[in-house]
């Protein structure tokens, strides 16, 4: 099952950029230092790790949410058997509820604000997977991120980030939401080996931690030069050329990438 994403370009000045970013000098300092064109091997590594504050919804959101809402009730007026039956199957939980409509603006909301030249505002809660175990996205992130190569520049990084996130989001009374665009190359270009994009929604405190990371191959100016006319090429061969290179940049597993997570595991079960 592949939708089609409806992403677009959007000038800054008509976008709806609706959270309240929050300040948090630790990831301010996790992502100047590990996810700004950081070398990892042979990869190159960028993105971005912010926190938002979802209490007060402005009048952006406000008229986004109204939106959101009026295409379900739109949806379910035109066809209410079929609608029906996939309410209850929405990553965010039914789509009928006030509650998860909120929840998607507030995705969506994150999304606008933390990359401002898209416009996020026509996704739907299938394009979002929730993630069921914490312990899951945690190793993961290791594995790709966290591993040898980053400690070897950073020594401790891994400890750190779990520690500085936590004491922001605290994990533990986290639901952990991700997206992947069905054209990655659309938002995150062409040439990405691997990208990860997490929510970390802790509802009781109306608070997400957005954490967006993405992968290119590292090459010499020679090698660069060699790449540019692939521009004349064509998806096919541009998806065989990155999987081709996918084998050869794949993160090897860390020993110990599996840390014992039974204590952040137990309390979500």
């Amino acid at each position: 099952f592949t939708r089609k994403i409806k992403v677009g370009f959007t000038p800054p000045t008509e976008r709806q950029e609706a959270m309240k970013y929050i300040p948090i000098p630790e990831l301010q300092r996790f992502t100047s230092a590990c996810l700004s064109n950081t070398c990892l091997g042979d990869l190159i590594v960028n993105g971005v790790i912010e926190a938002y504050n979802a209490k007060k919804p402005d009048r952006n959101e406000a008229k986004l949410f109204r939106s959101v809402r009026s295409k379900v009730e739109n949806k379910i007026s035109s066809s209410p058997k079929l609608f029906t039956e996939k309410m209850a199957s929405s990553p965010l939980g039914p789509i009928n509820h006030t509650s998860t409509i909120q929840l998607l603006v507030h995705l969506i909301s994150t999304l606008n604000s933390s990359l401002p030249e898209y416009d996020f505002s026509n996704l739907q809660a299938s394009d979002f997977v929730h993630e069921g175990e914490l312990c899951i996205v945690m190793n993961k992130i290791n594995e790709y991120l966290l591993n040898y190569a980053l400690e070897a520049k950073h020594p401790g990084v891994r400890k750190g980030f779990w520690e500085n996130l936590d004491g922001v989001i605290n994990l533990k009374k986290c639901e952990v939401y991700s997206f992947v665009p069905d054209d990655e190359a659309e938002v995150f270009g062409r040439g990405k080996l691997w990208s990860m994009n997490y929510f970390f929604v802790n509802k009781s405190a109306k608070k997400i931690v957005f954490f967006t990371c993405s992968a290119g191959r590292r090459c010499s100016p020679a090698e660069a030069e060699s790449f540019m006319p692939s521009q004349e090429m064509s998806d096919e061969e541009l998806f065989e050329m990155e999987m081709d290179t996918e084998m050869d940049t794949y993160p090897a597993p860390m020993k110990g990438t599996m840390i014992d997570l039974t204590q952040a595991c137990a309390s979500r079960a």
